[in-house]
């Protein structure tokens, strides 16, 4: 009785006969299958020795079954990755994956970190293009006497109470500077310093105003004590902070003229 092997199976018999045309191995004169008589070279003992084909390195050679733990699982590793990237990560490459996917789930795994930091940068760089850092809440190209024709005097108390909904408004007020401090908090810049002013109203009763001058920076040609007119546009509520004096906080004037009396 023949029987017949797949030529990739690479299986020989040497001591039996196998038929050129279907491979079969018999020990007759001629094949089972097809009935053909055995050729010389095909007989036993005269055919050349077949070549084993090299198994792949690592290969299962012994054909048993290999078991994959549960937490090696294609599912999990990607669920993990999504849910906790630092765990799926350490699945991912020690798991039974090829390299190629261990790098691919990699960069998959911590490009929403590195790509938000890029977005952030690449926000910061646009708006730098767009608005300079040196850019100023005032037009410092307005002529004093246009920009004095602008400004209106108010009443003390009515901006005092009412700063947050007329900011950008032009306005003129007379007042006392009672201190001159500077931010602490914005130390870089070239206009930190505040003048600490006050005025008081038909009724006697006194109101703080934090003045910023946007013309000379931090460079004051005022000090405690003086009186000045102001014109300037309303900042809203304003608060700075100082190792001396601490924090203050109080409707802010964005001067761009003064004038001592």
């Amino acid at each position: 009785m023949g029987r017949s092997f797949e030529s990739y199976d690479s299986v020989d018999y040497p001591n039996l006969n196998k038929c050129p045309d279907c491979e079969t191995f018999f020990a007759d004169e001629t094949c089972p299958l097809c009935g053909k008589v055995c050729p010389e070279e095909m007989r036993a003992g005269n055919r050349k020795p077949v070549k084993q084909k090299k198994r792949k390195r690592g290969g299962n050679d012994t054909g048993r079954v290999q078991f994959v733990p549960w937490y090696f699982n294609t599912v999990f590793i990607i669920a993990m990755l999504v849910i906790q990237p630092i765990i799926g990560l350490i699945l991912t490459w020690m798991g039974p994956w090829k390299r190629v996917w261990k790098i691919v789930a990699t960069l998959a795994a911590i490009f929403p970190y590195i790509g938000g930091v890029l977005i952030a940068v690449l926000i910061a760089l646009i708006g730098s293009l767009v608005t300079p850092s040196d850019a100023l809440p005032v037009n410092l190209d307005i002529p004093q006497t246009e920009y004095v024709e602008m400004c209106e005097a108010v009443d003390i108390e009515t901006l005092y109470r009412n700063v947050d909904t007329r900011v950008g408004e032009y306005v003129t007020l007379t007042l006392t500077v009672d201190g001159i401090w500077n931010d602490e908090y914005e130390y870089e810049s070239e206009y930190a310093t505040y003048l600490e002013c006050s005025a008081t109203d038909t009724t006697g009763r006194e109101w703080n105003f934090l003045v910023r001058d946007w013309r000379q920076g931090n460079t004051t040609n005022f000090a405690v004590g003086d009186t000045i007119t102001v014109w300037g546009q309303v900042a809203g509520d304003v608060t700075i902070h100082n190792y001396t004096a601490g924090t203050v906080t109080a409707p802010g004037i964005h001067m761009l003229y003064a004038e001592l009396k």
